[in-house]
């Protein structure tokens, strides 16, 4: 039989479902300033649509605002990996990456087999990334080229969405 003791069982650590990023007040000024614009002129050219989906992101953002974002549970086993109740063998991923640019990037990235599923993005905040590169280089080829994270996380991160 072999040696199991130098294998980790898994890796788990707790992360917001959403992040929540401190804005200032003028960022909600030029928000509601920007928001008002879009909403004018989505009436003054009669696309009521756009002004419908104008609406839709303000009442999110303000709800997003208002309500704490909840912990889940992230877990790396050694069949796969595990977001609050929802499995992921690891024959469903085709690599995994880790970008570490302290302080304010610590993320790992597992990208799907499937084109059309959206990449996981798991911020790692105090998690150690060789542990966590050591434990997924067991089960999924890492992406050695990806150094940065990815447009839509830096703009999220740039904008406060």
């Amino acid at each position: 039989m072999p040696e199991q003791s130098n294998i980790q069982s898994n890796i788990a650590w707790e992360i917001p479902e959403l992040v929540k990023h401190k804005r200032s007040l003028s960022w909600y000024i030029i928000s509601f300033i920007l928001g008002a614009l879009l909403l004018v002129y989505s009436i003054a050219t009669s696309n009521f649509l756009f002004a419908i989906i104008i609406v839709l992101i303000v009442v999110v953002m303000i709800l997003s605002a208002v309500r704490e974002p909840k912990n889940i549970k992230f877990e790396l086993g050694l069949t796969g990996v595990k977001v609050d109740t929802k499995n992921y063998n690891y024959n469903q991923f085709k690599n995994f990456a880790i970008v570490y640019q302290p302080p304010e990037v610590n993320s790992l990235y597992l990208e799907f087999k499937m084109p059309f599923r959206e990449r996981l993005s798991v911020p790692m905040g105090e998690m150690n990334p060789n542990n966590v590169r050591t434990h997924l280089a067991k089960f999924i080829e890492e992406d050695l080229e990806r150094e940065d994270e990815t447009l839509s996380d830096i703009l999220s991160r740039i904008l406060k969405l």
